[in-house]
């Protein structure tokens, strides 16, 4: 994946997550506040039947679990829109990868040369490239000069290819799945200081 991919990728990933994230957070922020309300509530009631002492650890508790339940559902809800962005991101790589793009079609291109690179050597004779069904005879027209056998296998993958050598021993995943994976952490950090440090300051 480019550096332009990836740059369009992020920003696509902010654009999707902002339009859901400030929804998701005031719902469970909501919901947070009306658990400790909720909270207080109890420990009044509990309070007006007990002594002293026992008021103010009963309220110390309550109130305790209610804030750490409070911010625990934000925490689940802030993750909720990190996931739902790399959901729309996925779904808007996978019609790139459906349209032939002159995009998707140059990193195919980029993606195989990359992976041929990796895997082949003097001990290489034969490669297994898996590719999407659809991506088949585009990664054949590629690959008819390559300096070793070359066997062809659909993947349910959403597009870009995978290469093995047929002995097992070398292997380079370049799916459109395994790129984002490997970025999913870093690009996933970045997403949720972009939104909730905004959302925090709003």
């Amino acid at each position: 994946m480019s550096s332009d991919q990836i740059e369009a990728l992020k920003e696509e990933i902010w654009r999707r997550a902002r339009e859901k994230a400030d929804q998701i957070l005031r719902e469970a922020e909501a919901e947070a506040s009306r658990i400790i309300k909720e909270a207080k509530r109890r420990v009044e009631e509990l309070a007006r039947s007990r002594v002293e002492p026992e008021k103010l650890l009963l309220r110390r508790r309550i109130i305790g679990k209610a804030i750490s339940d409070g911010r625990r559902m934000v925490i689940m809800a802030k993750n909720e829109v990190v996931k739902r962005a790399f959901e729309k991101a996925v779904e808007k790589l996978r019609k790139e990868a459906e349209s032939k793009s002159e995009t998707y079609v140059n990193f195919l291109r980029r993606s195989l040369e990359r992976a041929l690179e990796y895997v082949s050597g003097p001990d290489i004779d034969e490669v297994v490239i898996y590719a999407n069904e659809s991506d088949l005879n585009l990664v054949a027209s590629m690959v008819k000069d390559a300096p070793m056998r070359v066997r062809l296998e659909k993947s349910p993958i959403i597009g870009g290819v995978n290469v093995l050598s047929a002995d097992g021993r070398k292997s380079y995943y370049s799916s459109i799945e395994s790129r984002l994976e490997a970025l999913k952490p870093i690009l996933g950090e970045r997403v949720a200081n972009l939104l909730f440090k905004g959302a925090e300051a709003a």
